[in-house]
């Protein structure tokens, strides 16, 4: 399970209040769903995406192991007066909703057979995933490939169980802007994926920055993101995937 930091916290603050990338993606997202829907945002982290698709939604339950990041959404939820967004604190797997949602989405939450046995047990509709579209780790010095549920795994694990499903492929930009060349520094020692990353220096990250446009931040680490996003009905799903039978902790 991923660990909050307040380092962490503030950094994805930051970039998500910083661009449209959110915004965005719930547009993608918004062209499968239709009016009067509920919505379940699963692992929902700091609530980004759920404040944007609680635009598109009847409901949004916003669902994370993590309290502190579930404060930043509450924080957020009071900040800009928003109504229809719930917030659930636990695992998902132990938090079933008293009614099934219309629909859930995973932002990069889980692998497959986990995502099949929440959809098949918790929703009556539609399954969003969104996967990352490439196999590099952006964020680290040296070459290192990425060991996550990608895309193209995600399709085709989908395709050897026969599971029917509509995809599509797309970039958006979400950048990182930093306070300070130190602030950079300390971003790719979190995040680096290198053998020793404590000795990841200034002169190491500084030709990957450059100065903010908009004038807000010091310095500004692009990154165009690439995504693949996966619909599924739960109908389709077949009855071998129970959540009683998942022992992944997540």
């Amino acid at each position: 399970m991923y660990q909050w930091t307040p380092h962490s916290i503030r950094l994805l603050r930051d970039a998500s209040e910083y661009s449209d990338y959110y915004k965005k993606l719930a547009e993608r997202i918004s062209v499968y769903l239709w009016s009067g829907v509920r919505i379940c945002d699963a692992g929902c982290g700091l609530g980004y995406l759920s404040l944007e698709l609680a635009k598109y939604a009847a409901s949004v339950t916003a669902i994370d192991r993590s309290e502190k990041a579930l404060e930043v959404l509450s924080e957020n939820i009071q900040k800009l007066k928003i109504s229809n967004i719930t917030l659930r604190s636990g695992n998902i797997f132990k938090c079933p909703p008293t009614s099934r949602y219309d629909a859930m989405v995973f932002c990069f939450f889980g692998n497959t057979e986990e995502s099949l046995a929440i959809v098949r047990e918790q929703c009556e509709g539609k399954a969003i995933l969104i996967k990352k579209d490439y196999d590099e780790h952006r964020f680290s010095i040296g070459p290192h490939l990425l060991h996550h549920y990608s895309f193209e795994k995600t399709c085709c694990d989908l395709d050897e169980k026969k599971i029917c499903y509509q995809k599509e492929r797309f970039s958006l930009h979400f950048g990182q802007p930093f306070h300070s060349l130190e602030d950079a520094v300390l971003f790719f020692q979190t995040y680096s994926q290198d053998d020793h990353p404590e000795r990841i220096d200034e002169d190491m990250v500084k030709h990957k920055l450059i100065e903010d446009p908009s004038g807000k931040y010091s310095y500004y680490l692009p990154s165009e993101k690439r995504l693949g996003l996966i619909v599924l009905d739960s109908e389709d799903i077949p009855d071998e995937f129970s959540i009683h039978e998942k022992t992944i902790d997540t």
